[in-house]
């Protein structure tokens, strides 16, 4: 493992540790040690900000040094890719970017529309769109490069879209794409976006976006599609371990999520949800008889693995086993990724609600409710805050004393 993608490893999580919220699931983990995040809240003393969004989008929000950086698009046909940034403290606009597509496709919530979310560093903010255009700027807003990366003849706009976000690990960006046929993993620089290594992968759609991990001393990251998992070493993008494809649309969407040795893939089947170990690979741990997500993540704290499907029923499985702890319903389904603190759990429901768990017991501590226009995408959590953003909207919460 190079020297640069360990202090980047290290530098990441002591910026969780404070006001940062990098990417998408913040590290990669949906972890944080904020200790002042909000365990209740409401519309009328917990709001304290919002802002109204130039367009629609799909991605999460990010915050990095005092600006949450968000996307969206504009017109019928997404004609117009738009990247904000926001002061975190007051939800002032600070810049905005726009800037034509470079390939038009029908605008519809149901489909990808700005659903990458960008991923932010010392060296800058990454932007995908899934027009096929990435965007580096710095955080002033000025533009560093710009690359679309679809070859010719090739159409990422159409179909379903595309979803996964870019991924970023010392000095080298990663992006999974995936569209309708032949996929791809990239590593390109951050300086310059120049391609560092790229591996073509089979067709098999996916929004999943893809994790970094460090294991027995080196750094791999790890794509899922179509119902397998492959790894690639970061530095040289050398194919380290390939399990094969399980079947099943719920690979489609949620991302890996790996505690130690442990990773867990996520399906929307039931006996598709199931746990393998990085040394070995090519055995599977157990198998989910009944647990499912289809659109969140996994969320792994305190030895357990947690998973919501899309009609809000929240369940419980113990890492190392499978076995099921715990079933219950939440008030709504979640298309964000729980977030955990070392004290509580949070899940967000589509419709604005948000259950408090407490981490050690899973007990529900609290159900908390803001008003919310069409569904909540994405979640980010930083300075003892939520930054929550819906297809229009952008919001931060407090939780009441």
């Amino acid at each position: 493992m190079r020297i640069g993608t360990l202090l980047a490893f290290f530098v990441a999580a002591q910026l969780l540790a404070g006001g940062s919220w990098p990417g998408f699931r913040g590290d990669g983990t949906s972890l944080t040690t904020d200790l002042d995040l909000p365990v209740v809240w409401a519309d009328d003393s917990s709001v304290v900000w919002a802002v109204e969004l130039e367009g629609y989008g799909q991605s999460s929000p990010v915050v990095h040094d005092g600006k949450v950086y968000v996307t969206s698009t504009v017109g019928p046909r997404k004609e117009t890719l738009v990247i904000s940034a926001y002061g975190h403290s007051d939800g002032r606009l600070a810049w905005r970017d726009r800037r034509p597509s470079s390939a038009q496709a029908e605008a519809n919530d149901r489909l990808s529309n700005a659903a990458p979310t960008p991923v932010a560093g010392e060296s800058g903010v990454f932007v995908f769109f899934e027009s096929g255009d990435l965007i580096a700027l710095d955080h002033a807003g000025n533009e560093l490069w710009n690359r679309f990366l679809p070859r010719s003849g090739e159409d990422w706009a159409g179909r379903h879209g595309l979803g996964s976000s870019p991924v970023m690990s010392g000095d080298r960006l990663f992006l999974h794409v995936a569209p309708f046929g032949e996929g791809r993993l990239y590593a390109l620089a951050t300086q310059d976006g120049r391609d560092e290594w790229v591996r073509d992968l089979p067709a098999a759609p996916s929004f999943s976006t893809p994790v970094v991990v460090q294991h027995a001393g080196r750094s791999l990251i790890l794509t899922t599609a179509g119902g397998g998992v492959v790894a690639y070493d970061t530095g040289t993008g050398h194919e380290e371990f390939r399990r094969p494809a399980r079947g099943g649309r719920g690979y489609a969407v949620p991302s890996a999520s790996v505690s130690g040795d442990m990773v867990v893939i996520a399906s929307g089947e039931p006996n598709g949800t199931h746990a393998f170990r990085l040394s070995a690979p090519d055995a599977t741990v157990w198998t989910a008889e009944k647990a499912t997500t289809e659109y969140s993540s996994p969320l792994i704290a305190g030895g357990r693995v947690w998973l919501v499907n899309s009609v809000g029923v929240l369940y419980e499985l113990d890492l190392l086993t499978g076995q099921e702890a715990s079933t219950r319903r939440i008030p709504s389904g979640c298309w964000a990724t729980g977030i955990a603190s070392e004290e509580h759990l949070y899940f967000f429901g589509v419709d604005g609600s948000a259950a408090a768990l407490s981490r050690s017991s899973g007990e529900t501590i609290a159900e908390n409710r803001i008003e919310v226009e069409g569904r909540v995408y994405g979640v980010a959590a930083a300075d003892g805050s939520f930054f929550i953003r819906t297809g229009k909207r952008l919001l931060r919460i407090e939780g009441n004393p």
